[in-house]
């Protein structure tokens, strides 16, 4: 890997990081529909489930709709399921004018793009849920959800649709056409110890670090540098090159270190599970070692605290010797 360049990796592709795929779908050929509005006598929402794969961040979704007459405001989230009913708060949310959308009851994808990506866990089901938080109006305007009557059109999740806000819900009969969108898990690197600027380190000290969110994935692979008085790295200063870092997935022994030096060092991202950026380079860290201590007499008043030396020096005061059922000793 060239030094430095996992640096780099986040600022000069971030538009690469950030590009979605499509995830989840269903986009079968559509037969029906459901409603959704807010009326003085209902307010009528729906809700689609389905099932992760894989991890991922979720930044969009995507619905088969058509409206009638002008049902304003539509908000669309990702919630949990209780069984396959939208339970507890918007995990992501967004909102869009259904005024705009077609009103040809062969419907349109409308991509929803939610305010803030949310990070989803793999084999999980999740919901999207829309529902009209605007004002109520009589019975009239309302945005249609097409989708596939029966209940087997996506194994992975079922159609659901509630009469009183989403105090209770129902079988919809049918599964609706959604897509979700969105980009693989941005990891990182993280260093721990030696803490940075920590000084007094041992000359093999022992580096270590982690990988945050899912942890080291098969096909992580790492390149570990270390350089004296600055950050500069070469290919000199490799000590560790393509590491697997599953099976050395937090530390490094440094051997061969100077007294009273300080070492900048970094943990980069060679390669990754999945794909080129998805796991990033470690910030620079520095330490200093131990500084050199020759042996000493220690020399004070015996308890004021006014030591100079550390008292580590070895005295041979007499040689001695066994033989032969005798004894030989020598002063020294």
């Amino acid at each position: 890997m060239i030094p430095g360049w996992g640096l780099y990796a986040l600022s000069i592709f971030s538009w690469w990081l950030m590009a979605a795929t499509k995830r989840q779908y269903h986009d079968s050929a559509a037969n029906s529909n459901s409603p959704v509005f807010k009326s003085v006598s209902a307010n009528r929402q729906a809700a689609q489930s389905f099932t992760t794969t894989d991890a991922y961040s979720i930044s969009s979704v995507k619905i088969l709709v058509y409206r009638f007459s002008l049902p304003e405001t539509i908000t669309v989230s990702i919630r949990a399921v209780s069984g396959d009913d939208p339970t507890g708060a918007d995990l992501a949310v967004g909102t869009f004018d259904a005024d705009a959308v077609t009103e040809d009851s062969g419907g349109e994808w409308k991509e929803i793009t939610f305010d803030t990506p949310y990070e989803l866990s793999a084999s999980t089901k999740y919901t999207i849920h829309i529902r009209n938080e605007g004002t109520a109006h009589g019975v009239g305007p309302s945005l249609n959800w097409l989708g596939v009557s029966g209940s087997s059109s996506y194994p992975d999740g079922a159609g659901r649709y509630s009469f009183n806000g989403g105090a209770g819900w129902s079988s919809a009969a049918k599964d609706f056409n959604f897509e979700t969108w969105g980009s693989d898990l941005i990891r990182q690197i993280n260093l721990s110890s030696p803490a940075n600027t920590a000084t007094g380190i041992i000359l093999q000290p022992l580096l270590q670090w982690s990988i945050d969110g899912v942890g080291a994935q098969d096909g992580d692979l790492l390149d570990i540098y270390i350089r004296k008085d600055d950050s500069s790295f070469t290919s000199a200063d490799l000590i560790g090159s393509l590491v697997d870092a599953v099976l050395n997935s937090s530390l490094q022994i440094v051997a061969g270190l100077e007294y009273n030096a300080t070492y900048y060092w970094q943990v980069q991202a060679a390669a990754s599970a999945g794909g080129f950026g998805t796991l990033l380079t470690s910030v620079i860290w520095s330490f200093t070692t131990t500084t050199f201590r020759p042996p000493a007499v220690s020399i004070g008043d015996g308890g004021a605290g006014d030591f100079t030396g550390e008292n580590n020096m070895l005295t041979k005061k007499r040689f001695i010797a066994a033989a032969n059922n005798k004894i030989w000793y020598e002063n020294l």
